[in-house]
């Protein structure tokens, strides 16, 4: 990685002329020391992490050596904590306030023999954050301990965005059924079936999450009662939990819907299956079980038995 990150971005007289061939073995005598994720553009790496209250540690960036051959001995790098950086890069991200993490120590570490160091670790307790903010922390590697290594220009500034995740949100697949009195199904039998694209709940507060369905990209329908590509309009659905992961209301986010349609919780018995509705989040499983109702001006309400299981986290 930092050969690569190196051969494409160092800047200096003799790589812009073009006479390095390559870092690790023609440097021609000069050693780096840099933060290869100071590459990316305005050097802005985005981190979703999870709410959790307590501390959990994240790894947040390496710094490498980069020379003919790896570190001859402990090559230690100094940084200086510089949110500068995160308002010139994104004047909307919020700087992310001091009570909220611990950082160990200014200092990373390449040992003796290696040319990458650990990552740099940050403590945050993210359940002092507010899931519907960004925040960010940047950092300037100011100093190296060994004489002679440089520090080149446009790989000693980072920035870490953090968006915050609740225990909701992620990447689900969907088995879903949709019951409503009709001349068709008076008897409100319709069959469930797996939905074929991926649903996403999106952190929308400390206890809430929106959908948002692949099918429509960032519209997010619910589904129809086929797997097709197909959907309800203007919808997409908000899910509120409480603490103990029981959900307790289902709304339409869409912002104005034209055609009206709204959504409300069920409670009471499932009139297919006979079993009391229980709305709720189960943490093991991990899986959002949620029925609720569709209504719209002129037509029958429609009751929506969903099913979600979570598949991966999202990015």
């Amino acid at each position: 990685m930092a050969g690569f990150v190196l051969t494409s971005c160092l800047k200096d007289e003799g790589f812009e002329e073009g006479r390095y061939q390559s870092v690790t073995d023609n440097t021609e005598g000069q050693e780096w020391v840099s933060i290869p994720y100071a590459s990316r553009p305005k050097g802005v790496v985005s981190v979703g992490v999870e709410s959790k209250t307590g501390n959990q540690t994240v790894g947040l960036f390496p710094i490498s050596y980069d020379y003919k051959d790896p570190a001859p001995q402990d090559i230690t790098a100094t940084f200086t904590l510089n949110n500068n950086l995160v308002t010139a890069a994104d004047p909307t991200v919020t700087i992310l306030p001091e009570n909220a993490y611990t950082i160990p120590a200014l200092t990373l570490t390449i040992p003796a023999g290696k040319r990458v160091s650990e990552p740099f670790p940050i403590q945050m307790n993210t359940s002092l954050l507010d899931p519907t903010k960004k925040y960010g922390i940047g950092f300037t590697l100011s100093n190296v301990s060994k004489s002679g290594a440089a520090i080149p220009n446009n790989l000693k500034n980072v920035v870490f965005v953090f968006t915050i995740k609740n225990r909701f949100d992620g990447i689900y697949s969907l088995r879903s059924r949709m019951d409503h009195p009709s001349d068709r199904d008076p008897a409100w039998t319709r069959t469930p079936f797996t939905y074929s694209y991926p649903i996403h709940l999106i952190t929308t507060g400390p206890l809430s999450v929106e959908w948002l369905n692949e099918a429509f990209g960032t519209e997010g329908y619910h589904p129809l009662q086929t797997p097709a590509v197909s959907g309800f309009g203007s919808t997409r659905p908000e899910f509120v939990f409480d603490e103990d992961n029981k959900l307790i209301s289902v709304a339409n986010a869409f912002p104005n819907p034209s055609n009206g349609r709204a959504f409300s919780i069920l409670t009471g018995t499932d009139p297919k299956t006979g079993l009391p509705i229980n709305n709720h989040y189960d943490p093991v499983e991990k899986k959002v079980y949620a029925a609720f109702e569709m209504t719209q001006p002129g037509f029958a309400p429609i009751a929506i038995f969903d099913t979600l299981t979570f598949v991966r986290a999202r990015p």
